[in-house]
């Protein structure tokens, strides 16, 4: 069995945090000691590290890395893709999920069962695939997401892809290093939450094979209010715009494809 890593970038998570890091300790004993949790600790100012310390020391599966200081989710997702590039090998799976507890890691088997049986470079848990829905969740955030949904199908189409904003993922992580190899630094370059759309869009410029999963998004559960600010966000959605670009080959490094 490949190894199952689960990385999860965090900032002020300590209400939260803990109860999903006990459904992953339950969900790591169906892995046969191939399931290993990375969280990227971006420079909380609450008791985050204090809960990755605590379950750290009783859970040699779980490890964490600490920003210094806040550095947005861009970076975290830069460090979580890093990190794993360099303990993992090409045939492992990364899961990504948010840290709130809102994402149910139960349906992470069913994400590595898709991935692997149908050879794809990545499954995304769907809200807007045959069975997934939103709980919890004000019209104006459905709003928001469904818009992305229709803008980013517009502009950087995936075949079998329409949940573009949603962070819960499995990624093959052989494609993963060939995304970085064809964009070397500039695979990430957005800070704000407005990232996770920016790797599906890079992605299509160099051909990925994508399904996606129901995700019954448990947002009655967040226990703070959302650090997304959606205005913000949407003003990085359209800077990608002219951003991301086709880059170029492997053996064609040195442009700028930013």
């Amino acid at each position: 069995m490949n190894k199952i890593i689960v990385g999860l970038p965090a900032y002020n998570e300590e209400a939260a945090l803990p109860k999903l890091l006990d459904k992953l300790v339950v969900l790591n004993n169906s892995f046969e000691g191939k399931f290993h949790v990375v969280v990227v600790n971006d420079g909380s100012t609450d008791q985050t590290g204090v809960v990755l310390e605590k379950y750290a020391s009783n859970y040699p599966f779980l490890s964490y890395i600490n920003h210094p200081a806040n550095k947005g989710l861009g970076e975290g997702m830069k460090t979580l893709f890093q990190y794993c590039l360099d303990n993992f090998d090409d045939t492992d799976v990364l899961i990504t999920l948010d840290a709130d507890n809102t994402h149910n890691p139960n349906i992470i088997p069913s994400l590595v069962s898709k991935l692997e049986s149908e050879h794809l470079d990545l499954v995304i848990a769907s809200r807007f695939t045959q069975g997934g829905k939103e709980l919890g969740l004000s019209l104006s955030r459905k709003f928001y997401s469904r818009g992305a949904k229709l803008f980013f199908k517009l502009f950087y189409p995936i075949p079998n892809v329409s949940d573009y904003s949603c962070g819960y993922r499995a990624y093959q992580l052989g494609y993963v290093r060939k995304a970085f190899d064809r964009y070397q630094d500039k695979l990430i370059t957005s800070n704000g939450f407005e990232c996770m759309v920016e790797i599906l869009a890079r992605f299509s410029k160099i051909g990925v094979k994508a399904g996606e999963y129901p995700l019954v998004l448990e947002y009655q559960l967040k226990e703070t209010a959302s650090k997304m600010k959606i205005g913000k966000t949407i003003l990085g959605y359209f800077k990608l715009l002219p951003k991301v670009k086709q880059p170029p080959l492997s053996d064609e490094r040195g442009g700028n494809y930013e």
